[in-house]
């Protein structure tokens, strides 16, 4: 019997699930966010949230396959309050994570100064592979932190990556090792909204890593899109060939109209990949997205509304 016990025990050790993906922060908005996270293997997708750090509730949501036996875990929090801060932590396999904490979007019609990251193009070097961990902890944290106050959620607003997240997308391990890794002390905080760039390869990882607004064109969802913040119209487009197609531009066009239009978005930021004119890479230039700019200098030209646009590439 004691041998009996012995062997259940050591089966059980060898078969706990682990987490692979520290949780990370998703399209957020007033009134709710997405929380995802990884797992090498199957275990329910479980989280506990509140408005304290010390009353938390459960909440299930669901999960993916991502690569094996790995899963890709998702839980969407809804009904909260704007400008408010939440704290939430992982149950996976009877173990938990630390405890975060995130805050909701503001109301549209608050005046509220934020501020945002913007950077790309961390797919590894190898010559300087502990580039993207140094930005992350060393730069944007402890500038925050030195600068403003080390309470990062009530700092950053969000994180814009215009492209290039990794050097091959259709690699596992270069997401995990390579761009969730390095940034999980900030993505844990605050919401990061991504965009193709060459190197993802379409791949189906960018895709089932990421929650992204539904809002773009039917068929291309998640390859382009947009999010407001405030009075901030964020747009995510995807420049990369096989989408530089004018039902891009057309739903570009609308979207700006509503911007327009609605009161409450005095601002407009737009981020894809490829640079319409560079200074530094010339064969990286194209013609697709000075079509973007030229939508966009219209935009702010007719509706007095300032805008401006991020790309990576070079």
């Amino acid at each position: 019997m004691r041998l009996l016990i012995k062997i259940i025990l050591l089966i059980s050790c060898m078969f706990s699930v682990e987490m692979v993906v520290q949780p990370y922060l998703q399209n957020a908005t007033q009134n709710s966010i997405v929380i995802m996270w990884e797992t090498d293997g199957f275990t329910n997708s479980i989280i506990e949230w509140g408005i304290s750090n010390e009353v938390l509730i459960q909440l299930e949501g669901s999960s993916i396959i991502s690569y094996g036996s790995n899963r890709i875990h998702s839980v969407e929090i809804t009904n909260l309050l704007p400008s408010t801060r939440y704290y939430y932590r992982v149950l996976y396999d009877n173990n938990f994570t630390e405890i975060f904490n995130f805050i909701t979007t503001p109301e549209q019609n608050i005046d509220n100064q934020f501020k945002l990251v913007a950077m790309s193009d961390m797919q590894i070097d190898g010559s300087n592979p502990e580039k993207f961990h140094e930005i992350v902890n060393d730069g944007i944290i402890n500038f925050i932190s030195e600068n403003y106050s080390s309470d990062i959620p009530n700092e950053l607003g969000m994180i814009l990556i215009p492209g290039d997240l990794v050097e091959n997308g259709n690699s596992y391990y270069q997401w995990r090792d390579e761009f969730f890794e390095p940034g999980e002390n900030l993505f844990s905080y605050v919401p990061t909204y991504p965009v193709f760039g060459n190197h993802e390869g379409n791949s189906d990882y960018y895709l089932k890593y990421f929650s992204l607004p539904l809002n773009g064109t039917e068929g291309y969802e998640e390859h382009w899109y947009y999010t407001d913040y405030s009075n901030l119209r964020i747009i995510g487009l995807d420049s990369n060939s096989g989408y530089r197609i004018q039902s891009q531009l057309d739903w570009l066009e609308n979207v700006l109209n509503d911007a327009c239009y609605d009161e409450n978005i005095d601002f407009v930021f737009a981020q894809l990949h490829h640079p319409h004119k560079s200074e530094l890479w010339l064969p990286g230039e194209i013609d697709y997205t000075g079509d973007v700019i030229e939508l966009m200098e219209n935009f702010t030209e007719n509706c007095n509304k300032p805008s401006i646009h991020f790309f990576g590439h070079t």
